[in-house]
């Protein structure tokens, strides 16, 4: 029973390193992720996980961690005193490491600030990423945050009749629920991507699309109210 005690001082810092590691690899997933307009219109995943994911896992292991930090501190107090005045003991014959310590660190702050090399390159690099993956989509987003229409708004932005827009839904096999519900939604439901329902009514989409660009998204109200879909396919 006794090698059964829980023991919060181990506990700490094997959730600080947990924390800290999937911090680290989110961080670096996230700086090869695309633009969120392309993330979201394509629905990128990465390891089955979309940006969203990716940012939450970042922000919350990043939290976990300064929050653990804390108690971390707290159970090793002592210990980490009795370091702190060891090493500060030996600074005094580590006076030109710590100078030079001193004089990178602000040298880190200062390229990013005003955007020097090597972390000038660092962040192009990062630019030319989200590009690439901008090159590579099938498809660029009509109208920003076009995935957030509703059907009925969507319908009104490219001029596509409603009853056209369930005829050939229908006819996919692709399944939404009212007129009231988002693109984004339908996507996720059936497992595609806005870009691929966009691309599917394209042809009818882009003879208005100029037309689409210039209406004030969150305007394109239809006249009937939610429609339930009737599940007969057409040929």
């Amino acid at each position: 029973m006794h090698n059964l005690k829980f023991r919060f001082r181990g506990f700490t810092s094997l959730l600080m390193a947990f924390s800290f590691f999937i911090s680290l690899i989110s961080g670096i997933l996230l700086y090869f992720t695309p633009q969120g307009k392309i993330a979201h219109w394509t629905n990128w995943t990465i390891l089955g996980l979309d940006k969203e994911m990716w940012a939450a896992l970042h922000i919350n292991s990043s939290l976990i961690f300064f929050i653990i930090f804390i108690f971390h501190l707290y159970f090793n107090w002592k210990v980490l005193t009795r370091y702190i005045k060891k090493k500060t003991e030996m600074a005094f014959n580590l006076k030109y490491e710590f100078l030079i310590a001193l004089i990178v660190s602000i040298f880190i702050i200062v390229a990013t600030l005003f955007n020097i090399e090597p972390f000038k390159s660092i962040i192009k690099w990062n630019d030319d990423i989200k590009n690439y993956w901008a090159e590579q989509a099938q498809s660029q987003p009509p109208i920003p945050h076009a995935e957030d229409m509703t059907v009925n708004e969507f319908c009104k932005n490219f001029d596509i009749p409603f009853e056209s827009f369930e005829r050939k839904l229908n006819l996919k096999g692709w399944e939404f629920e009212d007129a009231n519900e988002m693109i984004k939604d339908i996507a996720r439901r059936n497992r595609i991507s806005p870009a691929d329902i966009y691309r599917y009514l394209k042809p009818s989409a882009d003879n208005n699309q100029g037309r689409g660009q210039g209406q004030v998204q969150g305007q394109g109200q239809g006249r009937g109210g939610p429609r339930q879909i009737t599940g007969a396919s057409e040929s």
